[in-house]
């Protein structure tokens, strides 16, 4: 897909549903007794993953007037294709490690090279019965007796941390999870208003054996898509976006204080956020922004580009850990679209001297491609995306903010 240096960008619009919420309200459907109703859920990709895996293993789904309505409460055995959604899979393996079944989980070729590792360690911690070689899928999970364990990661994963507090459901005694870098609060604040036994005391989180029952969960517009508008009208113009979720509000607060001219009105858990062209200063970024920011940070280095001083983004070594090796392919493309950056072991560095533009590829990762498109739009020459199908796991119609 062609991209052309943009001029202008001026645009009202509403970002995607969240994802990490539907897929977390879908897992949690699935678990719950009785009816849970998904308002404004997030069509994607990665979502239907979801809902189909949650279908395999026993959920009834239908759909009313646009809203995903979840019957759970029954789990069978069955064979699980996660296609490219790494956020279900893991959340599936912690919720299904202490039910009495065997489920084989699988997904695409993506999803097959990345390591599991971190999730299947932990999980066998609490006893859970995972075959598998390797820490790469296929792996088969057994029900077992798990037994609830205190766990302090040593990387920062919501990930993760949402399979140890999954499987904690059915565990034996307390498990808590405790951070000394947060990450995305979706997992436990769920859990609470799916009736779980949970208590949130800053970073450290208590969970006792529940059972869960049906909710009704209104989904939010995605922080994380509402980046790309976002970045856009920094350079560019202007942007009003509604409905923006705020419980993942760093990404706002954090341009702010470089000097993003952005106005924020709340509306409960969520906003409308006024956007206007503003001079960013130069940054860095690390500890727990980085953590918090981990999916923005490869549009992140783009921005860096254009604030005429050095930027560093570092403690981000969980991007070799993605769709693909975002810290390596981000310096990859931008290197070849003219602008000055360098890997960091966890990150980079970047001076701000702009960006020419040209071709870049996106080794089959949306954030990638995504930010890619920004940084040819916001270039002085445009350039080329090799593979615009794979924006479609999270942000389907990414491409209209470029007509």
């Amino acid at each position: 897909m062609r991209i052309r240096p943009m001029k202008q960008f001026m645009r009202a619009l509403t970002p995607p549903p969240d994802k990490s919420i539907t897929i977390r309200a879908a897992v949690m459907g699935w678990l719950a007794s009785g009816k849970t109703t998904i308002v404004n859920p997030l069509i994607s990709g990665d979502t239907v993953s979801a809902f189909d895996a949650v279908a395999a293993l026993g959920a009834e789904i239908e759909v009313k007037n646009g809203a995903f309505v979840i019957t759970g409460g029954r789990s069978i055995d069955g064979n699980v294709d996660a296609g490219n959604s790494a956020t279900t899979l893991r959340l599936l393996a912690g919720a299904t490690a202490g039910k009495d079944k065997t489920v084989t989980f699988t997904g695409d070729d993506s999803l097959k090279r990345r390591d599991m590792g971190a999730v299947i360690d932990v999980l066998r911690r609490m006893g859970a019965d995972i075959t598998g070689k390797n820490g790469r899928l296929p792996i088969t999970v057994k029900g077992a007796v798990l037994n609830g364990i205190d766990f302090c990661p040593d990387k920062p994963s919501a990930q993760v941390k949402g399979a140890v507090l999954l499987a904690g459901l059915n565990a034996e005694g307390r498990t808590t999870v405790t951070e000394e870098i947060r990450t995305r609060t979706h997992t436990e604040d769920m859990l609470a208003l799916f009736g779980a036994d949970i208590k949130v005391e800053g970073g450290r989180i208590e969970l006792y054996k529940s059972k869960l029952s049906g909710t009704l969960i209104d989904v939010p517009g995605d922080m994380s898509s509402a980046a790309y508008p976002i970045a856009l009208a920094l350079n560019k113009g202007y942007c009003y976006l509604k409905n923006v979720g705020l419980t993942r509000r760093e990404l706002i607060d954090f341009l702010v204080s470089i000097g993003g001219d952005i106005e924020v009105e709340s509306k409960g858990d969520r906003a409308d956020i006024t956007v206007k062209k503003s001079t960013l200063a130069p940054f860095t970024i690390s500890g727990a922004l980085s953590a918090a920011l981990i999916d923005e940070l490869p549009l992140l280095a783009v921005l860096a580009c254009f604030t005429g001083g050095k930027c560093v983004i570092k403690d981000a070594g969980g991007l070799k850990n993605k769709e693909c090796d975002r810290i390596k392919c981000t310096v990859a493309n931008l290197r070849g679209m003219g602008a000055e950056i360098e890997a960091l072991p966890d990150g980079f560095m970047i001076a701000g001297t702009g960006i020419k533009g040209g071709n870049a590829l996106s080794y089959g990762d949306h954030r990638i491609a995504m930010s890619m498109a920004v940084a040819n739009a916001l270039s002085a020459c445009g350039g080329n995306i090799d593979d615009e199908k794979c924006v479609e796991i999270s942000y389907p119609s990414f491409w209209e903010l470029f007509e």
